[in-house]
């Protein structure tokens, strides 16, 4: 039973099933540990995981990937680097469409000028842009570009 919630898995199984058909060894492998993530999801949660949950995975082990990178460059180990960005390479395109900066420093200062902000709301400020931005932009970014406009 596949229903419009579960695209995003849905379209990752079917890319791991065509990499495994090349022989793609390294995106199959790449492709395999997020479908993973999804499936002991649903096993501990009990439920069909929605595409919202599924950018959550996928932005995690990017986010791993990126935080191995580090680590492989202060090592200066190639293999290692490599292998990292090519796993981002992979993973990024199932991400939702990415926010500029500008477009969240808009939305940013729309939203202390609604509601009237100080310095001293910032976890108010980002209480309330984070729900508009998951899934479309860097969150490490975003609270220094608050104190910025404060």
């Amino acid at each position: 039973m596949t229903s419009q919630i579960n695209m995003l898995k849905e379209t990752l199984k079917k890319d791991e099933i065509a990499a495994m058909k090349a022989r793609d060894k390294a995106r199959v492998s790449v492709l395999r540990l997020v479908n993973s993530e999804i499936k002991a999801y649903e096993v501990n949660n009990r439920e069909e995981i929605s595409d919202e949950n599924v950018i959550k995975i996928v932005e995690k082990s990017i986010k791993q990937n990126k935080e191995a990178l580090e680590y492989a460059k202060q090592a200066n180990n190639e293999e290692k680097i490599a292998e990292g960005n090519f796993a981002i390479e992979i993973l990024t395109p199932y991400l939702p469409k990415q926010l500029t900066d500008e477009e969240v420093n808009e939305m940013l200062k729309e939203i202390i000028e609604n509601g009237s902000y100080t310095v001293a709301d910032i976890g108010k400020i980002m209480k309330e842009i984070m729900p508009k931005i998951s899934g479309r932009f860097d969150r490490s970014k975003i609270n220094s570009m608050v104190k910025e406009l404060l």
